[in-house]
C-alpha cells in the first residue's frame, strides 16, 4: 500500500478515535456510563491491530485527613499496557461510579508509556470517610480502576464576622465603592478570612480580597474601599484598607478583578476552607447559599447598612441611606437649667443675650439674613464657626451673602453645597437645622435667623418655638454633630469664597436695618426653669422618624400638633405620624392639629387642606391658624418637642434637621398656653360677630312669635 494511503488511513483512524472518545465523554456526563463502556469495548478492536489497554496503577490524595472545605490534590497513574495510543479520559469519583459522584476528569489526546492525571477536589459539603476512585474505560476492564481512602473532618464554622455596609453603586467617576465588616463575637484574626463576589465558585477559581493579618475586636468595624482618597471625600474619614493602590492607606492583596456590579451581585465573607461566614445578595441578582428570599434593592449613591448583629440572611436585616449621612443615636441627658421662648414675643431677647455673652460659638442655620444678630457677632471677640445651606430654594439671599462676607474676616464660614454637574453630591437634600452651641449653652429652635423668625419688634413675625439649655454634655454632643456636618474633608463642605458669583460677596449691596412692625400684641415672656428634667436630642434623617412615632405612641391624655405644613402621603403610603395620630384617637386620646394657612404659600396650602380633610374624616380636630405659623412643634402629655422638623417626607428622611424632646411639666405647660392661644387666635372677633348675628336672629324669632300669637 502506498505510504500516502497509509497516512490517510491512520489520520482517519485518529479522527475516528477522537470522535468516538468525545461521544463517550458526553455519554458519561449524562449518566450513560454503561452504554459508553459497551461502545468502547466493541469498537476499540476495530481501530488498530494493536491493543488499546489502559491500566490505572494507583490513585492517591495529597493528604489522607483533611478539613471539610479544603481543596485537595488527587493524583493517579495510568499506564499504557497495550501499546496503542488514542485519545482517552481519566475520571475521578467519590464513593460510587456515576455522574452524581464525578468529582473531576482529565482528557488526553495520546499516551506513550504513562500519564499522571491530577485534579483539585473541593471537599466542601463532605464529611467522614470516603473512597476516591480513578477510572478509565477500555476493552480490558480488569485494570481500569484504582482506589484510595480519604477522611474529611467536620469543620467548626464560627460566624461572628458580618458584612455591615455595602456601597456598590457609586456616583459617576468616584470609584469609591466599599464594604465594611463588623465583629459581633470575640476578638479574632482577620487573616483567616477573605471576601469574594463569586461565592458559588470553587475557592481556587474565585476572585478575592485577602483580609490582613490584624485582630478585630468585638464591636469593631473596618472599612475596605476601592479608592481611599475618593472614600475620604464622601465619608469624611479614612477607610481602614483599600484594594486598589490609590492612596496612602494600606493595600490588600487581590486575586482576580474585584468590582461590585451596579446591576447586582453577591458578596460573601469566606473562611480559609471556603465556608460562607456571611453573605449579601443585592440588586438584580439571585443566589441561595447563605441568603434567603429576594435581593436588597439599592440605588446610585446609597449605602446598604445592616440594622444590627441579628442575622437572618435576608433583606429584612438591611436598610439603605445616602453616602455621607451620619449615624447618631438619640442623645439622652438630664439637665437643670433651661429657658423656653417663642416668637414673636421674646426670642430675640434670649438669642441676642446668649450671643453677646459667648466665647465659642458654632451655628448651623438654614438661612441667616438677620442684620442685628449679624452685628452682635461682628462685634464679638468669640471664636465663631457657621454652617449654612448652599442650595437654599430661590438661591442664596443677598443679605446672607453680605453677612457671610463681613463675618468671614473673623469667622470660619462654610456652606453645605451640592452641584452634580461639577461632581459634588450633597449629603442631605437641605441642611435645614436651626441650632447654636454657645459655650455650654445650646439653642434649638424652629426659626431661621431672619427678621420674621427672630423679630426685634414683638408686634411682627412668625410663631416659632425655641429653647436654650445649659448643659456641658449636651454642648459636647451638639459640637460633635456640628463638626461632623462642618467637616472640611467632606466634598460638599465648601468654604465661603468672596469671589464666587453666586455665593460670594454681593455687588453694590448694603444690608438693611429696617425693623418691620405688625399688629400682634406680645403675650408671652420667656420661661426660665432650674428644676431637673430629662431630655432627648433627635436628628433627621438619623433617628427622628422613629423617635417622633415613639413619642406619639406614648400619649395617654393629649396630643397637640403645631406645624407649618403636614404632608398627608409619603410616596404611596400614609404619613407615619398621621397614622400614629389616628391610632391614638381610637384609643381615646384628645388630639388637636394646628397648621399654617398663608395665601402666599399655595403649594403648602393645598397640602394642608388635604391633610385637614383627612384628619377630620378620622375624628381629629384640625384648624388653620390666622397667625403665620413657621413652628414645627409637638406636645404629648407633659413632653414637648421643639425642632426644625416639618412633617413632610423630605424633612424627616432626607434633610439634616434637629429637635429636642423636653420632659418637664412647667416647660410643656408653657408651650401648651402658646398652642391654645394660637388655636383660639382670632376666635374672639369671630365669636363676637356670631353673637351679634345670633342675637339679631333671636330678636327676630321672638318678635315673629309674638306677632303670630296676636294673629
Amino acid at each position: 500500500m502506498p505510504e500516502s494511503c497509509v497516512s490517510v488511513q491512520v489520520a482517519r483512524k485518529s479522527r475516528r478515535a477522537r470522535l468516538i472518545f468525545y461521544m463517550i465523554s458526553i455519554f458519561i456526563k449524562v449518566k450513560k456510563f454503561v452504554v459508553a463502556s459497551l461502545l468502547l469495548i466493541f469498537i476499540m478492536p476495530s481501530l488498530s491491530a494493536e491493543t488499546f489497554d489502559l491500566s490505572v496503577r494507583w490513585v492517591k490524595a495529597e493528604k489522607n485527613f483533611v478539613i471539610e472545605g479544603e481543596i485537595v490534590e488527587i493524583e493517579a497513574r495510568v499506564d499504557n499496557a497495550g501499546g496503542a495510543s488514542y485519545p482517552f479520559a481519566v475520571y475521578f469519583y467519590i464513593d460510587s461510579i456515576d455522574g452524581e459522584h464525578l468529582i473531576g476528569m482529565k482528557r488526553y489526546d495520546s499516551i506513550n508509556k504513562y500519564r499522571l492525571p491530577k485534579i483539585e477536589f473541593d471537599t466542601k459539603g463532605y464529611e467522614g470517610k470516603h473512597e476516591i476512585i480513578a477510572a478509565v474505560f477500555d476493552e480490558n476492564s480488569s485494570n481500569n480502576f484504582a482506589t484510595c481512602n480519604i477522611t474529611i473532618l467536620k469543620t467548626m464554622v464560627k460566624r461572628d464576622l458580618l458584612i455591615k455596609r455595602v456601597y456598590y453603586y457609586a456616583y459617576p467617576n468616584k470609584n469609591n465603592e466599599f464594604i465594611s465588616i463588623i465583629n459581633c463575637g470575640s476578638e479574632t484574626w482577620l487573616s483567616n478570612f477573605y471576601i469574594t463576589t463569586q461565592p458559588w465558585r470553587m475557592a481556587t477559581k474565585q476572585n478575592k480580597i485577602f483580609l490582613p493579618k490584624v485582630k478585630i475586636k468585638h464591636g469593631e468595624e473596618i472599612y475596605i474601599t476601592q479608592n481611599g482618597s475618593s472614600f475620604l471625600k464622601e465619608m469624611g474619614f479614612n477607610a481602614s484598607f483599600e484594594y486598589y493602590n490609590c492612596s496612602p492607606i494600606p493595600d490588600l492583596k487581590r486575586s482576580g478583578s474585584f468590582r461590585l456590579s451596579n446591576r447586582g451581585g453577591a458578596i460573601a465573607i469566606k473562611d480559609s476552607t471556603n465556608h460562607t461566614i456571611d453573605c449579601i445578595v443585592y440588586g438584580n441578582f439571585s443566589y441561595g447559599d447563605g441568603w434567603n428570599g429576594k435581593a436588597i434593592e439599592g440605588k446610585e449613591g446609597y449605602v446598604l447598612e445592616r440594622k444590627d448583629c441579628i442575622d437572618t440572611d435576608s433583606s429584612n436585616d438591611w436598610k439603605i441611606y445616602r453616602i455621607g449621612w451620619s449615624h447618631f443615636k438619640p442623645f439622652n441627658f438630664t439637665s437643670m437649667h433651661a429657658i423656653a421662648f417663642c416668637s414673636p414675643d421674646c426670642s430675640y431677647d434670649v438669642v441676642s443675650k446668649a450671643l453677646e455673652e459667648g466665647n465659642n460659638i458654632s451655628i448651623n442655620i438654614y438661612m441667616f439674613t438677620h442684620p442685628y444678630l449679624y452685628k452682635i457677632l461682628e462685634k464679638s471677640n468669640a471664636s465663631i464657626h457657621i454652617l449654612l445651606d448652599g442650595n437654599v430654594i430661590g438661591g442664596l439671599p443677598l443679605a446672607e451673602r453680605y453677612i457671610a462676607w463681613k463675618l468671614s474676616r473673623k469667622a470660619s464660614i462654610r456652606y453645605m453645597f451640592g452641584n452634580e454637574d461639577e461632581g459634588i453630591y450633597k449629603r442631605y437634600r437641605f441642611d435645614h437645622a436651626k441650632y447654636a452651641v454657645i459655650d455650654e449653652k445650646c439653642i434649638i429652635e424652629s426659626a431661621n435667623w431672619v427678621m420674621n423668625g427672630i423679630p426685634v419688634d414683638k408686634s411682627y413675625g412668625n410663631r416659632e418655638w425655641g429653647i436654650l439649655v445649659e448643659n456641658a454634655t449636651l454642648s459636647n454632643f451638639l459640637l460633635n454633630v456640628f463638626n461632623t456636618d462642618f467637616n472640611p474633608l467632606m466634598e460638599d463642605s465648601i468654604p465661603f469664597n468672596e469671589s464666587d458669583f453666586l455665593k460670594g460677596k454681593p455687588r453694590n449691596f448694603s444690608i438693611s436695618f429696617f425693623i418691620p412692625h405688625g399688629n400682634y400684641k406680645k403675650k408671652f415672656g420667656a420661661l426660665e426653669t432650674h428644676t431637673k428634667f430629662n431630655a432627648t436630642v433627635i436628628l433627621s434623617p438619623d433617628n427622628a422618624e422613629d423617635e417622633i412615632c415613639r413619642l406619639i405612641q406614648k400619649a395617654k391624655r393629649e396630643i397637640l400638633v403645631e406645624q407649618a405644613y403636614i404632608q398627608k402621603n409619603w410616596h404611596d403610603e400614609l404619613n407615619p405620624f398621621l397614622e400614629k395620630l389616628i391610632e391614638k384617637k381610637k384609643e381615646g386620646v384628645e388630639i388637636k392639629v394646628l397648621m399654617n394657612y398663608n395665601p402666599s404659600y399655595k403649594s403648602t396650602n393645598r397640602m394642608n387642606e388635604e391633610t385637614k380633610r383627612f384628619l377630620e374624616r378620622n375624628g381629629i380636630e384640625a384648624r388653620f391658624s390666622k397667625l403665620n405659623i413657621h413652628n414645627k412643634g409637638l406636645i404629648v402629655d407633659d413632653k414637648v418637642l421643639i425642632s426644625s422638623i416639618n412633617w413632610g417626607e423630605n424633612s424627616v428622611r432626607n434633610n439634616r434637621e434637629i429637635g429636642i424632646i423636653i420632659e418637664n411639666e412647667n416647660i410643656s405647660n408653657y408651650f401648651k398656653k402658646i398652642f391654645y392661644y394660637d388655636w383660639n387666635y382670632g376666635m374672639e372677633k369671630k365669636g363676637g360677630y356670631d353673637f351679634i348675628i345670633l342675637t339679631i336672629l333671636a330678636i327676630f324669632l321672638i318678635a315673629r312669635r309674638k306677632n303670630n300669637a296676636h294673629n
